[in-house]
């Protein structure tokens, strides 16, 4: 009788198996709306101001998820390109769909960005070791200790934009953001000789 009970209980696994698509498949269904501007393996379109995803913290893309849904993103009528990804993170609001597509954008295999901008090597390790290294890590590796995304592999001109953005106030202004609060203090303390290097000297990291 227990191996009548097992052989029709692995039957019926067998069974939804096929008729349910996997945690990874519907991620990739998700996936599809993101790629147009994200790429097909989540490599960014600097044309389409899309940042990387590939190799990216889970818990990041999710944070920057929520805060896009609930406008402590892109609530600057100037920030044109995070006001196009409103209505993409509105629509995920069911915490299991977020984690399905996550858990695809995690199968991405992180991308090179060496080659696509100049700058001093040097002076772009000294600066950014002495402003940015303690929380994104000394190789632009992020930390999650200090809810830090990582840099390295992240396309040089958003990450150039994004600076910009915290320096004029339309990123990292909501009372709610503290980590983007944090940024935009620390963003105004770079020069911007020193950021053309510090930008260059993540993109040499892999």
């Amino acid at each position: 009788m227990k191996q009548i009970f097992w052989g029709k209980l692995i039957l019926s696994s067998l069974i939804m198996m096929l008729h349910f698509p996997s945690f990874a498949d519907q991620g990739k269904t998700t996936y599809q709306t993101c790629s147009a501007c994200h790429g097909e393996q989540g490599q960014g379109n600097s044309a389409l101001n899309a940042p990387s995803l590939a190799g990216q913290f889970d818990w990041y893309l999710q944070t920057q998820i929520e805060h896009f849904a609930s406008d402590l993103r892109a609530n600057d009528p100037r920030d044109t390109h995070g006001k196009m990804m409103v209505p993409f993170a509105k629509q995920l609001s069911d915490p299991e769909q977020t984690k399905q597509l996550l858990s695809y954008i995690n199968s991405f295999e992180a991308v090179s960005v060496k080659g696509t901008i100049k700058g001093d090597l040097k002076n772009g390790s000294r600066y950014y070791q002495a402003k940015c290294g303690a929380c994104h890590g000394g190789e632009a590796q992020g930390n999650p200790t200090f809810k830090a995304p990582k840099l390295a592999g992240q396309d040089p001109q958003y990450l150039l934009r994004q600076i910009a953005n915290y320096q004029q106030g339309i990123r990292g202004t909501h009372q709610d953001d503290k980590y983007g609060r944090q940024m935009a203090m620390m963003a105004n303390a770079v020069s911007d000789k020193e950021l053309q290097d510090i930008v260059f000297f993540i993109s040499e990291q892999q």
